[in-house]
């Protein structure tokens, strides 16, 4: 990664002025003279102080102002010692000097997370009415925290028994692992109250709907005040979300052999190169594949998608879906693009080859598409055999989550049958079977069918008992 070279004139004006002797090759740079925001802050939050001065960004002259101060527009910006400042630097304050880096990841899944995810019941509302869910206006009048925690929906799957039970609508019931669950990765919107208070913050969930109208969170990968590339790199930092149940794959990675020689020999490999590639690692963390050059086979990336062949976390997998830059609503405008879908494969099988003969990369992916074909036949019956419940009356559709087949049917996507598609993707056996194939078509559909099979019983006799 090109090192930061630019600095704002707010950096002057504040005393970055800097470092006459400083020394690159320390761990720390020295506090700057006369900086203004530093002179009070190395006291009171002596954290942050030590974590910009180990950073690319204090060596390079970029200040605590340079992302600091408000932008003009920024609601977000309040009076601070004279100046007006923000606690809420956008990715639109990062693109002052990562210009291409944030264009790539705002057109990504990523930036667009929250929206996916615990603010899609806010985002649905405003589209329905013509309101843009960008805009603070929007938030203010409509509320997307307050509607996420309380729509029934199999986005937040305990919903459906919180219903049934009456307790969603407990005003002592907060449903606050909304908030402290799923929005930490997928992001909050971020309000400015009429007070200047901030609701929906502290967060840095990758998709974040920030003040200022930008949407994603670079704190995200790379965590304030070092923003580390060689952090970034390492896979933990993509498996603080991508992890668990219905998206394991830290786990994943970790049974892989990818993860194993990661495990015996990461210590020692150089994660502060500039152009990272074969000559610095042994094995591929989640960024070789998803987004770095890997020795300059392919361009890297911020859109984590870029080199992906199939949409793995959806009901039924299909090429990937064009991207934010391609289509008017990325979160409605759910299209396939089989052509991007291919150059994202030819990409991805660039990194593998840096490492692997062709013939090997060739047939593992031959290997893997297999796998997700079976998904998506096992998936095609269970919907099937919902849809057929439905019409027959042995379940009720209105509550969409609340009986037993309709439980089983969202496992069978949500969790054992993604843990399926991405043990084979990232070459985990025991994810790819018993994770994943065999709780998917053993457990879940297994009991789903008996479920159904039972009431379908229960209805005859009834209607057998009525005719008498």
């Amino acid at each position: 990664m090109k090192r930061i070279v630019c600095v704002a004139l707010v950096g002057v004006v504040f005393g970055l002025g800097a470092f006459a002797d400083g020394d690159r090759d320390s761990s720390m740079a020295p506090l700057p003279k006369n900086d203004r925001c530093l002179s009070c802050h190395a006291s009171v939050m002596p954290g942050v102080s030590t974590s910009w001065r180990q950073s690319e960004h204090a060596f390079s002259g970029v200040s605590c102002a340079d992302c600091h101060i408000a932008r003009p527009g920024d609601p977000s910006g309040r009076d601070h010692m004279g100046f007006k400042v923000t606690s809420v630097p956008s990715p639109a304050y990062c693109a002052t000097c990562h210009e291409a880096e944030v264009a790539q990841n705002s057109r990504s899944k990523h930036a667009w997370a929250a929206f996916f995810g615990n603010l899609k019941p806010y985002y649905t509302e405003a589209r329905s009415r013509g309101l843009d869910p960008l805009a603070q206006s929007t938030a203010k009048q409509l509320d997307p925290e307050r509607m996420g925690k309380q729509a029934v929906t199999p986005l937040f799957p305990d919903s459906g028994i919180l219903a049934a039970t009456g307790i969603i609508s407990r005003p002592d019931y907060s449903h606050n692992n909304v908030t402290l669950g799923c929005a930490q990765c997928h992001g909050t919107f971020v309000i400015v109250e009429d007070d200047g208070e901030l609701s929906g913050w502290p967060n840095t969930g990758i998709g974040r709907v920030n003040p200022d109208g930008s949407t994603g969170s670079c704190s995200s990968c790379h965590t304030r005040h070092t923003f580390s590339v060689a952090e970034a790199r390492k896979p933990y930092t993509c498996g603080q979300c991508h992890l668990g149940p219905d998206h394991p794959q830290i786990e994943v990675y970790e049974e892989s052999k990818h993860g194993n020689i990661y495990d015996a020999r990461g210590e020692s490999w150089n994660w502060e190169a500039d152009e990272w590639g074969p000559d610095d690692i042994d094995a591929p963390t989640c960024a070789t594949c998803h987004m770095s050059g890997f020795g300059g086979v392919v361009q890297a990336t911020h859109d984590v998608g870029e080199r992906l062949y199939w949409e793995l976390q959806p009901k039924v997998s299909v090429p990937q879906w064009k991207n934010a830059d391609q289509v008017d609503d990325l979160v409605f405008d759910r299209v396939s693009d089989p052509v991007a879908a291919a150059e994202g494969r030819r990409r991805m099988k660039a990194v593998c080859g840096q490492c692997h003969s062709t013939p090997w990369v060739d047939g593992y992916f031959t290997e893997f598409d297999a796998v997700v074909n079976d998904y998506n036949i096992v998936w095609k019956y269970v919907d099937a055999l919902l849809t057929d419940a439905y019409a027959d009356g042995l379940a009720d559709k209105e509550n969409p989550i609340d009986e037993m087949p309709e439980i089983y049917h969202y496992l069978i996507w949500h969790h054992s049958g993604r843990r399926w598609r991405m043990g084979a993707a990232m070459m985990g056996p025991d994810w790819t079977n018993w994770n994943g194939a065999i709780d998917t078509i053993m457990y879940y559909l297994g009991l789903m069918k008996s479920d159904l099979d039972l009431r379908a019983r229960i209805q005859r006799l009834e209607r057998d008992a009525d005719k008498r």
